[in-house]
């Protein structure tokens, strides 16, 4: 049983990592830029950095998508990556 939770930990960690190195910071920044400023304040993106889990951003995405025929998976999975990966999100969102 430890064995097994070990493996599910480490695969866990591995596919966090990974979701990490797919995003950089000049990417998230000028995807954010593009897409969630059109509607959205950086004041308002920020209070969802506060409050948001990674579950709780895939949902709003992809409501966000049905708004908005050009936030197509792709570019969820960018912003998805960009707010919950990257240890210095709200530098890059927060001080625009």
């Amino acid at each position: 049983m430890r064995i097994i939770c070990l493996s599910v930990f480490f695969l866990l960690l591995g596919s966090t990592l990974l979701a990490a190195a797919e995003v950089n910071r000049e990417q998230c920044a000028s995807t954010i830029n593009m897409y969630c400023t059109l509607c959205h304040t950086t004041e308002r993106i920020c209070t969802g950095l506060a409050k948001n889990d990674g579950d709780a951003w895939k949902m709003i995405l992809k409501r966000m998508s049905e708004n908005d025929e050009d936030i197509d998976a792709g570019v969820r999975k960018v912003v998805h990556g960009c707010l919950t990966s990257l240890p210095s999100v709200t530098t890059i969102v927060c001080t625009q």
